[in-house]
């Protein structure tokens, strides 16, 4: 028989619908929290092709509208690799 480890005031009991033991309560907070990492990222890029769009060609706002785009774009990387990691470690120690 598997024994489930309950935190107390951390999981909800299974019947209410909540995660059931502390690894999908982490695998909640993290996938929760890196999407909102990665809408985040997104809006960026947004932001920084309005700003590329406006600059009227100033050297000054373009440059600031590439390092906007291009740090949005790292951000996100960086963000899918580490939903990867996450989940390739909660799937090994399940």
């Amino acid at each position: 028989m598997r024994s489930i480890l309950y935190i107390a005031g951390l999981t909800a009991p299974p019947g209410l619908g909540g995660p059931a033991d502390f690894g999908s309560l982490i695998s909640t907070i993290t996938n929760l929290l890196l999407g909102i990492a990665g809408s985040i990222a997104v809006i960026f890029i947004i932001v920084g092709g309005i700003q590329y769009a406006t600059s009227a060609g100033d050297d000054g706002k373009v440059q600031s509208a590439k390092n906007t785009i291009f740090n949005a774009v790292i951000g996100l990387v960086i963000t899918v690799m580490a939903f990867a990691i996450v989940n390739f470690l909660l799937n090994i120690f399940k």
